[in-house]
């Protein structure tokens, strides 16, 4: 072969290389132009929305894994943030004035934030965005105002029946229009020492009850202890027994006076063992329990007198 023709062919071979090798550059040239023009600038936003959430999904569950109790910290703090109260009109509102164009995104986020967690706060923002509002959209807003505050007031106060039965209750106990003229309910400093008559079962308060045996509303002058026939009654405190006798309605009773006017009744006893013009010991048996009289069942019916004065016995005795 002449060095003419392997020249030529040399020549037609790059010249078809530049050829091929320029459509493959212009080829890949037009991929890559494709894929500029495929990637608009809001789908650009997207595709970095996309990256940085994954990112930020990827830390927490990192975070979660690796920091479990620090993680239940931070939750907690969030939970509490969007349980507080949180102003929904000024967040509506908020939003309402970012779609409109009233104001920028950046000025709408920091009012939504500000509904949200600092409610309180955001009372002159609230003022600003309802001025130059209709008279009659103003009026429904002020009427929505006032149902929540109503709402949050009934939602902190107890229900109505319960007010009543405390007030009732607290009526009854302590109200002393409401007591007989003889009665107090002074927890008395005695000066003296006592003990339990009988450590048995309360089974009737002093106060107002319905009568056991004649079913109307009596008030009940002392307590009852439930306990078994025989079982020894003591004297509440050094005294002299000033009397002993026997009654329709208490039965045998015996009544014991103590220093500074005080004395105590002992009533539906089965017998009385002291003596009246007796000396006697706190602690000493004096009585044994019965149900003699008006009762329904063997207890002690127990008394508390300052004077004439009838006191609640409740505070000086034990009870099982």
């Amino acid at each position: 072969m002449t060095s003419r023709q392997a020249g030529r062919r040399i020549s037609t071979i790059a010249a078809q290389h530049r050829k091929f090798g320029g459509k493959r550059g212009g080829a890949r040239q037009a991929v890559r132009q494709r894929r500029d023009e495929a990637l608009r600038p809001q789908e650009r936003r997207r595709l970095l929305q996309l990256v940085a959430c994954s990112g930020i999904f990827v830390l927490l569950v990192a975070a979660k894994l690796l920091l479990p109790a620090k993680m239940t910290q931070i939750n907690e703090k969030i939970s509490g943030a969007l349980r507080q109260n949180m102003d929904v009109q000024a967040v509506f509102s908020a939003v309402g004035r970012a779609v409109t164009g009233e104001k920028d995104a950046g000025g709408a986020i920091e009012d939504v934030y500000q509904a949200v967690f600092h409610p309180e706060k955001g009372e002159a923002l609230e003022t600003a965005a309802l001025e130059g509002l209709p008279l009659d959209e103003l009026a429904a807003l002020e009427d929505l105002r006032e149902y929540r505050a109503a709402a949050e007031q009934q939602s902190q106060e107890p229900p109505a029946e319960e007010q009543t039965e405390v007030s009732t209750l607290a009526y009854v106990l302590y109200s002393d229009n409401n007591l007989p003229e003889d009665v107090s309910l002074e927890q008395a400093i005695l000066g003296f020492d006592y003990c339990t008559p009988v450590c048995g079962t309360l089974t009737s308060n002093f106060g107002y009850r319905e009568h056991p045996v004649e079913g109307e509303e009596r008030f009940h002058y002392g307590v009852d202890l439930a306990a078994d026939t025989g079982t020894a009654v003591n004297c509440f405190a050094d005294g002299t027994v000033t009397a002993v006798g026997e009654s329709s309605s208490y039965g045998k009773y015996c009544i014991v006076t103590h220093t500074g006017g005080y004395s105590t009744l002992y009533a539906h006893c089965s017998r009385v063992t002291a003596s009246s013009g007796t000396a006697v010991k706190e602690g000493q048996k004096i009585a044994e329990v019965g149900e003699t009289g008006m009762a329904t069942g063997p207890h002690l019916h127990f008394e508390l007198h300052r004077d004439s004065t009838y006191l609640n016995p409740i505070y000086y005795v034990s009870t099982v």
